[in-house]
This record gives C-alpha cells, sequence and structure tokens, in this order.
C-alpha cells in the first residue's frame, strides 16, 4: 500500500502540474483551479450552502483508470447546507485523466456521520480513513476510526465496504 501525499494543484494552460508538498497538511484555501473551483462552487450552490475551504485537500493517487496518466482527488467540505447552521457535508471528487480531468463527486460523509481524514489506493480501490461518530460523541468530535472503500465501475465510483 502507497501512502497518498498530501499535494498542492497548480493550472497551466492545457494540462495539471502536481506539485508534492513532503508528506504534510497544507493550507488549500489559496489555491485556485478553475476547474475545482467551479465544482465546489456548484455543490455549495445546489446546497445553498459555502464550502469550508481549511478543510479542503488534494491528493495524488496512482493511475485509478488505469489510462497510464495518474489521477487525483479533491476531498471538500459544504457547510450551513440550506443557508445557515452548522451541519456540514463531506464530499470526494475523483479526477480521472481519462474522462478529460471531469470529476466524479461523491457525498462521503457530513455531521453526526463521519468526516474523511485520509486517502490510500489498494489494488484498485480507493480507501478513505474516516473519523465517525460515535452514540456518545457530540456533534462537533467524531472519536471513533473508519473506513469507506470505493472502485471505480465504468464511469462511477461504487462504495465496496463501510467500516
Amino acid at each position: 500500500m502507497k501512502r497518498i501525499t498530501t499535494i498542492l494543484l497548480i493550472s497551466t494552460i492545457s494540462s495539471f502540474v502536481l506539485l508534492a508538498c513532503a508528506g504534510k497538511i497544507v493550507p488549500t484555501c489559496n489555491v485556485r483551479n478553475e476547474l475545482v473551483e467551479s465544482i465546489i462552487a456548484a455543490k455549495a450552490k445546489e446546497l445553498n450552502g459555502q464550502e469550508y475551504c481549511q478543510f479542503r485537500h488534494y491528493q495524488t493517487l496512482f493511475d485509478i483508470d488505469k489510462d497510464g496518466t495518474d489521477d487525483f482527488i479533491v476531498l471538500f467540505t459544504v457547510e450551513g447546507i440550506g443557508g445557515g447552521g452548522n451541519n456540514h457535508y463531506d464530499f470526494m471528487a475523483v479526477f480521472l485523466s481519462g474522462r478529460g480531468w471531469q470529476p466524479i463527486t461523491i457525498r462521503t460523509g457530513g455531521r453526526g456521520e463521519r468526516d474523511p481524514t485520509g486517502v490510500d489506493f489498494k489494488d484498485g480501490k480507493i480507501i478513505l480513513e474516516t473519523l465517525v461518530y460515535l452514540p456518545s460523541d457530540a456533534l462537533c468530535c467524531p472519536s471513533g476510526k473508519g473506513t469507506l472503500t470505493y472502485e471505480l465501475r465504468g464511469d462511477h465510483l461504487e462504495l465496496v465496504s463501510e467500516k
């Protein structure tokens, strides 16, 4: 299993340049990429919320779609669902080179459920490490550990395991 490192995504004229950041999480609120920004903005608008950019991070992966080019993931959070409050949903957008970098975006958690904290890639599967809300946890602070495992099937991601 290869541990995935946090990266910054910089857009060039027609391609993406991925910049590794030595395995440490860096704030990404000021990193801007038109495609990524448009995907996040559309999801926030759909939910009548706003992105909580301090939780956004980019993850580089192996070649998920097996086309010979590494793909990447953006994890992001939308809060204030419905126009206010502190409810939030977590999302994973998987940008596949074989799809012209058009992402597959899925909801991966939220307040009272689970929050993704890291990504691994093993045996063709995307594995999200998560914090899970236990019955005794306050809604601010999940304390359990869990995983969500996804597999690319055609042009969608399928949840194959939840722990």
